[in-house]
């Protein structure tokens, strides 16, 4: 059920309504969410050489495979061209590599290393801490529930 776009959740949560308050906004909160994971997370793994960026990069080619730098880009919701960088650098660092695509010299595709395999292992044991201590208290249909919706708004938005 769709509620009214004047009931009063929604004009304290619209930025445009006369009652909106920061504190109504989904947006407020799910920003605050993230920059605390960021923190969190960047305070366990600076010490071992990683940040949430290769992280994400990290998980998304332990999934996908080999995978074109356009579409990391896309999952991780982060422009194609610091993408780029991001994956060259860790490249460099022997995480990734690199090939042009037999179907498309336009398009790089990147896959994991040995190394950034074991990488992945080792900061896939510091993020299940995180996420332990953020989920310690939800139930299953809790977490899917704030899955499902997290989705629902990424597709309007999309």
């Amino acid at each position: 059920m769709v509620k009214a776009r004047n009931s009063k959740v929604w004009r304290q949560a619209d930025p445009q309504a006369t009652q909106f308050s920061p504190d109504a906004s989904p947006f407020f909160h799910l920003a605050r969410l993230v920059g605390l994971y960021q923190i969190r997370m960047d305070t366990y793994l600076k010490p071992i050489g990683m940040d949430v960026p290769r992280w994400r990069v990290l998980a998304i080619l332990h999934e996908q495979g080999c995978v074109p730098i356009s579409r990391i880009a896309e999952l991780a919701v982060i422009r194609i061209s610091t993408m780029t960088k991001l994956v060259y650098r860790m490249e460099n660092e022997g995480l990734t590599s690199t090939a042009i695509s037999g179907q498309d010299g336009r398009v790089t595709e990147v896959q994991l290393t040995e190394k950034g395999q074991q990488a992945y292992a080792e900061v896939r044991s510091i993020a299940s801490l995180i996420f332990s201590r953020a989920f310690h208290n939800f139930d299953d249909d809790e977490i899917q529930a704030l899955i499902a919706m997290c989705r629902k708004v990424y597709a309007n938005i999309y």
